[in-house]
């Protein structure tokens, strides 16, 4: 059997009980003070490092939580000079906005190019036919080297996930980057839906990172204010019904939001036809998916009415900024959830609907449950529940004070949360890295930094998937795509599931193994790790001594009895006369792939 099918054969055979089995503390009896470091480390963050065990004993558990608590205590001037590469990411939103939008032309012109050359040879053809036998060579469109733009817009794709995966990797302010992660998903944007692909870049660096240890309602109107957000649940089109000017139709032409730009001109006399219309795609999710929940207590009718109040908060059309236009704003009185809304109040009917949502008790409780649900186990006991969504509503949504009510908890340090959630493909890819000491590379002799962008935005988008899935290496952003989880590329508003059992089936945990073994044989292009460094002190004679010391590394010791004994057999079943060396890199991918590093 081949060495990876073999591999991914026992892991599967390990893991056939992931979400049954769970891997907590000896006999339920209390966590001991090291097994809360390695529960903080893995639930706080993305793992622990070689060493930060013991780093983290040596200074103190509560030191720790408070400075992770207060992230900007902590020196992450490193990780910033490393992500200085991305320079897409830096660019001002009106930039990035007209990146898209020149692409969008070109790519018009390219259509409209290809349009006259069929045309032209249908005519030539026809003239040719009618006036001899002879056959014609059709024309071809003119492509000349350097002729396209380049797809800036498709690389910004790229750049945001690398730069989401090395701060995931290389902060050391991991709990920041695990609520940046919690709170992007919370607000998921689709990047595959039109502009979003370059206006997440903007809501990433100025909507979700400035505001997620805030209050949750600065949140919430930075969202609801967010470009980015306007495009992917359509609030941009909410519009009460008025006329339209012809600088409006133009405008409404480069939003794509009429058929043609090339729409004949209304008859001097004519009037300006009607247009808009309320759009409830939004209204309904800030109240199912951002704030109160599916059970909230809101109405249809709630719904219709919050649309009213969000009618001409929309995006400039140049400039790809949130812009409120008072005639396309329904400036009618309404009732939100009980609450009057006055008539003629302008953009401060959709801040007062943004007062109500933030401020109701079922808001702090479905937050509180996502939060709970994230940080304590994937059925969180409704007890905690209830105390935290009481510290929402105390603290007026202080979003820091809400984390630290859960981190403090007595649940959150119980044997039933230890160990108790599996890993999703991105908190598996990034621990793995993590576990094993490796460190991120910006290029690679195999694939230039450039080339490694393009492939890995076109895997977002679902293209070059044949030449991606033969690629001999690939990158660690390629390995999240193909376990499952592209990088802000999940297409309903749900965002990826909280409960993380919905992560686990046999082909998941293949493309697990998969990337294990990937990572463990120096084929990520993008990672430098050398798992032979981590038993460099043990006899590499004595497979029971390798495996020991990787379970020290990787599990803190705490590899199960079955197993231990199933990857014994391995070894023992593989054993070649002819090498009496364990293959660490094969072991290593073996841990890896086990129930207990899948867990966190």
């Amino acid at each position: 059997m081949a060495k990876g099918l073999a591999a991914a054969v026992v892991v599967v055979g390990m893991a056939i009980g992931l979400v049954a089995w769970p891997v907590c503390a000896a006999d339920d009896q209390p966590l001991t003070d090291k097994q809360k470091i390695i529960h903080v480390l893995n639930r706080l963050g993305y793992g622990p490092r070689p060493g930060d065990v013991e780093r983290v004993e040596k200074m103190g558990l509560e030191r720790y939580l408070q400075q992770q608590l207060h992230p900007e205590s902590i020196d992450d001037s490193e990780l910033r000079a490393d992500l200085a590469q991305f320079d897409i990411l830096t660019m001002d939103s009106a930039d990035l906005f007209q990146t898209f939008r020149d692409e969008q032309e070109a790519q018009r012109q390219r259509q409209r190019d290809k349009a006259d050359v069929a045309k032209k040879n249908e005519e030539e053809m026809k003239t040719a036919a009618s006036s001899t036998n002879q056959t014609m060579r059709p024309v071809q469109p003119n492509r000349r080297p350097g002729q396209e733009p380049p797809r800036r817009s498709f690389l910004a794709v790229a750049e945001l996930q690398n730069a989401k995966i090395i701060s995931a990797v290389e902060s050391p302010r991991q709990l920041y980057e695990v609520l940046v992660d919690f709170w992007s998903n919370h607000f998921n944007i689709d990047v595959r839906k039109g502009p979003c692909r370059v206006l997440k870049v903007v809501d990433e660096r100025e909507v979700i990172r400035p505001h997620v240890l805030g209050k949750f309602r600065d949140l919430l109107e930075a969202s609801a204010k967010s470009p980015a957000m306007l495009h992917y649940l359509d609030n941009f089109q909410n519009s009460a019904a008025h006329e339209i000017t012809p600088n409006e139709q133009r405008a409404m032409r480069q939003q794509g939001t009429l058929a043609t730009a090339a729409a004949p001109a209304l008859p001097a006399n004519a009037k300006p036809p009607t247009t808009g219309g309320i759009n409830e795609n939004y209204a309904r999710e800030i109240m199912e998916l951002h704030t109160l929940g599916v059970d909230g207590g809101y109405t249809q009718k709630d719904v219709q009415e919050v649309a009213r109040c969000f009618t001409g908060w929309t995006v400039n059309p140049t400039t790809g900024d949130f812009v409120f236009a008072p005639r396309r704003h329904d400036n009618g009185p309404k009732t939100v959830l009980g609450h009057p809304i006055p008539a003629n109040c302008g953009i401060k009917d959709g801040e007062m609907v943004l007062d109500i949502l933030a401020s109701h008790p079922s808001t702090a409780k479905f937050i509180a449950t996502k939060l709970c649900r994230r940080f304590v186990s994937d059925d969180p006991p409704p007890a905690l529940v209830d105390r935290v969504a009481n510290v929402f509503l105390e603290t007026d949504g202080d979003l820091r004070q809400v984390v630290q009510a859960i981190i403090y908890s007595p649940e959150f340090f119980s044997p039933q949360a230890y160990r108790a959630k599996i890993k999703s493909p991105f908190e598996f890819a990034v621990s793995a890295v993590r576990a094993t000491g490796g460190k991120m590379i910006s290029n690679d002799e195999f694939m230039p930094t450039n080339n490694r962008l393009a492939m890995e935005s076109g895997a977002t988008f679902g293209r070059g998937m044949d030449r991606i899935a033969n690629a001999r290496r690939k990158s660690l952003n390629i390995e999240i795509i193909e376990m499952g989880e592209p990088l802000f590329a999940y297409q309903a508003p749900t965002g990826y599931p909280g409960d993380s059992r919905k992560w686990v089936n046999t082909g998941a945990l293949i493309a697990r193994m998969n990337f294990a073994l990937a990572l463990a044989e120096h084929k990520l292009v993008d990672v430098s790790v050398s798992p032979s460094d981590l038993v460099r002190s043990v006899d590499i004679d004595k497979p029971d001594a390798i495996l020991d010391k990787l379970g020290d590394v990787f599990l803190q010791g705490e590899l199960t009895a079955p197993t231990r004994a199933t990857l014994q057999k391995h070894m023992a079943e593989n054993d070649d006369d002819q090498a009496s060396t364990v293959n660490v890199p094969e072991l290593t991918a073996l841990v890896l792939g086990s129930p207990e590093f899948q867990r966190h």
